[in-house]
């Protein structure tokens, strides 16, 4: 399953139970439509393994997994002076919401180069949060959100994710047309 912007959004709000109303559901809804637009776009989010398996050249499939930590986006939006009484618990349901949907949806694709038949063993190396921001504050735009917080919310968020995101590391297998012995070689990816 690839990653979607629906899917992103239900695991934000599953990861808030105690949030209600029509302005959580809409943040959650555009959080999940810039994180999606922005993480399949190959600059943004880079993902480099190392490979092992037979000599040659191929291309890596593999699965992310990003540990639901609790506490990189909260302390962006304290850091961007976001205080209100719900501001935490808003915060902390998009950073674990976000990281259970990589976990669960996150995979990647790209090409190996030195193993043609293996196993790959990846990292998240780029997370770029200013292009994270922009996407963010786009959909918040786009989806009616035009107060004079939304910036900083969008910088909030985009920080925090980003962060969180580096933490990421993924498992995939190498296909291709393998040569004789056995070796070692890079991937790089992109998430779908």
């Amino acid at each position: 399953m690839a990653l979607t912007p629906a899917g992103v959004t239900g695991a934000i709000i599953a990861a808030g139970p105690e949030l209600k109303g029509p302005t959580w559901i809409r943040l959650a809804g555009a959080v999940g439509v810039g994180i999606v637009t922005w993480a399949v776009v190959p600059s943004n989010l880079v993902v480099t393994g190392v490979t092992s398996g037979a000599a040659g050249g191929g291309s890596v499939n593999g699965k992310l997994s990003v540990v639901p930590q609790p506490l990189p986006v909260p302390a962006a939006a304290a850091a961007q002076a976001l205080l209100g009484f719900v501001t935490p618990s808003m915060m902390r349901a998009i950073g674990v919401g976000t990281a259970v949907a990589f976990t669960t949806q996150g995979q990647y694709t790209g090409v190996s180069a030195g193993v043609a038949v293996g196993s790959d063993i990846a990292k998240v190396v780029t997370a770029n949060p200013v292009t994270l921001i922009a996407a963010l504050q786009a959909a918040m735009n786009g989806s009616g959100m035009l107060g004079f917080l939304v910036p900083r919310i969008a910088t909030a968020v985009g920080t925090g994710v980003s962060g969180l995101l580096l933490t990421g590391t993924g498992t995939g297998v190498v296909t291709g047309f393998g040569g004789a012995g056995p070796t070692t070689g890079i991937s790089n990816s992109w998430v779908f």
